[in-house]
């Protein structure tokens, strides 16, 4: 990963006949961690719906302590488990071994099948009490591998459901007669299987046996990552595959991934803090995407749009400084990602949606901007640039097309733009003044505010007043906070701050406003 950020290395190693070797391993790396945090996530919603829906008063709290604590070590926000406590605290997703030579339980029917006396191996599906026993430390385990078949229920015993699997792959024991698998274990436990996928390998055409390869990977290297809450090793791999998406051949054998790209859509749905850094690395691979389709892309243009519908609302409620910036990073790759794909691969509706969803989110910002606390418009960093420049370059897309623009020209889209302007103007003497810099990503602000001063003065015509219901001069006075303060910044704006299309905009907004005023 090291040695692709360097100009000077990144094309021997993209070149290298080992290169598709590393470009396997790492989607691997990535779809497996994207499946062990999926899974968890469902079994978490599971458990918690099963809950409110059963209205079980003795276990509620055990129920829901155990799903916190899952969601924290999930995400790595919590303490990392060690030797020594490995098998105090079980979690969902936990790979372990149900022994029926370990101690027995004091009230257990035994796990398996009368007259057995193996070892089974699965995966922890659910945590806490049952309705079919006394106690709370019951253990209900999904069998997996060899132990498949081996079970004694689907999940569900007695008409209660507890977790989802096959028809005899689910058991139930107590907690003292399951230990948690360890890395070595299962290591040691694929060393066999690895060698039968080699040979598959030989035997296989190349295609065939590169997909069997890769599923076999990512059930080894989701056993792995089960128990490692670092994301150094993904992080790394994603950064290897934006590299090699550089090079056709690897980017087309990684766009044709099903596996690859399913498992980022469904990890950047996921929200927790501890999980942006990975996120904004996978929604960064997926919009290099959009610069290479060749057809529309419904699944690719379907998570873009959500990214910036449910990022949205994590901004309007959250208050978590640290979840706010990762949001604001993923906004402005999905916008960016929705600008590449409007003009050719989108149809009349998703055009309609990413326009209005776009909309939405310029609305917020700026109005949260400017009616906000002053201290808020001070703290406006390089991110909040790059959204609203990113956003005001998609919206000029909308100026060719009369029924996209119709959808976004309202009251209150004009008012936040000319709130934006005012902001972005450089007047220090103005309360609404936000500080602009070059190493705060003055060049997106900027750039921004040509866009919004292009967009609005395009849009400074009758017919727009006409559908308004009001003229821009009502519209202007509405957000004044003193007489003439609009005029002010345009002026500032086309004489003193900026040169190129930032003068020529306001020079235009100015002359168009006089002549509404004259008429």
């Amino acid at each position: 990963a090291i040695l692709t950020q360097n100009k000077e290395t990144k094309l021997a190693v993209v070149s290298s006949e080992q290169s598709f070797g590393c470009l396997t391993t790492s989607a691997c790396i990535v779809s497996a961690r994207a499946k062990v945090l999926s899974q968890k996530s469902e079994a978490i919603k599971k458990d918690v719906a099963s809950v409110v829906e059963q209205g079980w008063t003795p276990i509620n709290e055990t129920l829901i302590n155990s799903v916190e604590a899952d969601a924290s070590v999930s995400t790595g926000s919590g303490p990392t488990p060690t030797a020594e406590n490995a098998n105090t605290h079980l979690q969902l997703g936990d790979l372990v071994i149900v022994d029926s030579n370990l101690p027995p339980s004091s009230n257990p029917p035994s796990p398996l099948k009368s007259g057995t006396n193996i070892a089974v191996e699965g995966i922890v599906a659910h945590l806490g009490a049952v309705k079919f026993a006394r106690g709370d430390d019951w253990i209900g385990i999904r069998l997996t591998g060899s132990s498949v078949g081996l079970g004694r229920n689907n999940g569900s015993v007695k008409g209660v459901h507890y977790f989802d699997c096959g028809d005899k792959n689910g058991v139930f024991t107590k907690r003292n007669n399951v230990k948690r698998q360890e890395r070595e274990e299962v290591v040691e436990s694929e060393e066999k299987k690895e060698s039968e996928v080699q040979v598959v390998e030989i035997a296989t055409e190349e295609h065939n046996s590169m997909s069997l390869v890769e599923t076999r990977q990512e059930q080894l290297w989701g056993r792995l990552l089960s128990t490692d809450y670092d994301f150094a090793l993904e992080r790394d791999s994603l950064s290897l595959l934006l590299s090699f998406s550089s090079s056709k051949p690897h980017r087309d054998a990684l766009m044709n991934t099903d596996a690859v790209i399913n498992g980022m859509i469904d990890v950047i749905q996921l929200h927790s803090p501890d999980l942006a850094d990975f996120q904004c690395h996978a929604l960064g691979l997926l919009v290099s995407f959009t610069l290479h389709l060749h057809k529309p892309d419904v699944k690719l243009t379907e998570i873009l749009c959500s990214v910036v519908e449910s990022r949205t609302r994590v901004l309007q409620i959250s208050r978590d400084n640290r979840l706010l910036h990762s949001t604001k990073e993923m906004l402005a790759l999905a916008v960016s990602g929705m600008e590449n794909m409007f003009c050719s691969f989108m149809d009349a509706d998703e055009k309609l949606r990413s326009m209005q969803i776009a909309s939405d989110l310029f609305v917020f910002l700026a109005d949260s901007l400017f009616k906000g606390p002053k201290s808020r418009r001070l703290a406006a960093s390089k991110t909040d640039g790059v959204i609203f420049y990113r956003l005001s370059s998609f919206f000029v897309l909308s100026l060719g097309l009369e029924s996209l623009r119709a959808s976004i020209l309202s009251i209150k889209f004009v008012s936040s733009s000319i709130r934006f302007i005012m902001m972005a103007a450089g007047l220090v003497s103005f309360d609404c003044h936000i500080p602009i810099t070059e190493s705060e990503g003055g060049e997106y602000w900027n750039s921004a505010l040509s866009h919004c001063l292009f967009w609005l003065s395009c849009n400074m015509v009758q017919l727009s007043q006409d559908y308004l219901g009001t003229s821009y001069d009502a519209l202007v006075a509405d957000v004044e906070s003193s007489p003439r303060s609009f005029l002010f910044c345009l002026e500032h704006i086309a004489d003193k701050k900026f040169g190129d299309t930032s003068s020529i905009g306001a020079k235009q907004m100015l002359a168009k406003l006089e002549l509404f005023a004259g008429t």
